[in-house]
């Protein structure tokens, strides 16, 4: 197996707006509402240590509210980040099943043109920029098979005696040789 270069790997970096619009809102409302509760939390502990030492007369030195305070928020920063790794965890495998989703429905569409089988494959749905281009091509080969197959059906058996005949067959070997210049299925 020859190894590839740096310089013969592809330098694009593939983007899906939507998708991603979706995961970044997804993720600032969780952020929002994880630093709201964030702060319900604290308020609700000092609120708690401050109704418990209100009316207190004498203190010792073995209640340390400051102590309570770190220990409470303490468990809503672990909190905090629980959640945070769990949302990454989701957003990862919500990408990861979007992109199999797109590889799916390309390697059904490859593994039928790998066949000669360039007719619309059942289940493949136009959801990405990548799928649109290749069902496309996916139309444009097939338009192109056919075409030579009216071509190649249409040359005689024997090579032609008049310049007609030799016209018509020379109209139909370049419609043999076309490789694509046309459009892509449009």
């Amino acid at each position: 197996m020859i190894p590839i270069s740096a310089d013969d790997r592809r330098r694009t970096f593939y983007v899906d707006h939507i998708m991603q619009k979706w995961l970044l809102v997804a993720l600032v409302v969780l952020e929002c509402t994880l630093t709201a509760l964030a702060i319900w939390g604290l308020y609700a502990s000092l609120n708690e240590i401050i109704e418990r030492n209100t009316y207190r007369i004498h203190f010792s030195p073995d209640d340390n509210m400051l102590r309570d305070f770190f220990i409470d928020g303490a468990k809503i920063l672990i909190g905090t980040g629980i959640v945070n790794l769990t949302a990454i965890i989701i957003a990862d495998r919500i990408w990861a099943w979007y992109v199999k989703s797109i590889v799916r429905s390309l390697d059904k569409v490859m593994l039928a043109a790998q066949r000669l089988d360039l007719t619309a494959q059942r289940g493949v749905k136009r959801t990405h920029v990548v799928l649109d281009r290749v069902l496309r091509w996916q139309r444009a080969e097939g338009l192109r098979l056919r075409r030579i197959r009216h071509s190649v059906r249409h040359l005689p058996d024997t090579l032609p005696e008049t310049p007609e005949e030799r016209a018509a067959v020379l109209s139909h070997l370049r419609m043999v040789r076309d490789r694509g210049a046309h459009p892509l299925g449009e």
